[in-house]
């Protein structure tokens, strides 16, 4: 498509077009789980690398540049792109508070500036450990998961 790149401080990591998603069963948590995204056809998502930080309200508030992939630029490019403005936009972080009342005002702040859904850490870390130990990847990443989780399953 004609049009800008997306990059530079969009801060879009990954776009995701899924040409078969589960049409089945609408996605209406704001957490998702694996399965959740199977039913996700278009999504531009951002990725906040902090694994030791919890996404309370003041650290949200205190890091507007979470929000930065869902900037009217941002989205405009991503529109562009999609050729359409129905796609998701989600938030890949570590973890929100455990405390209930501290996560629902978490999850108010990055709805009320545009986030669509998160997905945490441990979903990605718990979904990569169902890799076929008898499976052989293309993928670098995935064969040396696998090989780990062979080596450990064999201790």
């Amino acid at each position: 498509k004609e049009g800008k790149t997306i990059g530079g401080d969009s801060d879009i990591d990954l776009l995701i077009l899924h040409l078969k998603p589960n049409k089945s069963k609408p996605v209406s948590k704001f957490i998702l789980s694996v399965d959740d995204l199977k039913c996700i056809d278009f999504a531009i998502i951002e990725s906040k690398g902090w694994h030791t930080e919890t996404f309370t309200e003041s650290k949200i508030k205190s890091n507007p540049r979470i929000f930065n992939f869902v900037r009217k630029e941002a989205i405009k490019e991503a529109e562009i792109f999609f050729d359409r403005s129905d796609f998701k936009k989600i938030l890949v972080c570590s973890k929100l508070p455990a405390d209930e009342k501290a996560k629902e005002k978490s999850i108010n702040l990055l709805r009320s500036n545009g986030i669509d859904h998160i997905i945490e850490f441990s979903t990605i870390v718990e979904n990569l450990w169902n890799i076929d130990e008898t499976k052989s990847y293309d993928s670098e990443i995935l064969q040396t998961i696998r090989l780990v989780k062979m080596y450990v399953n064999k201790a």
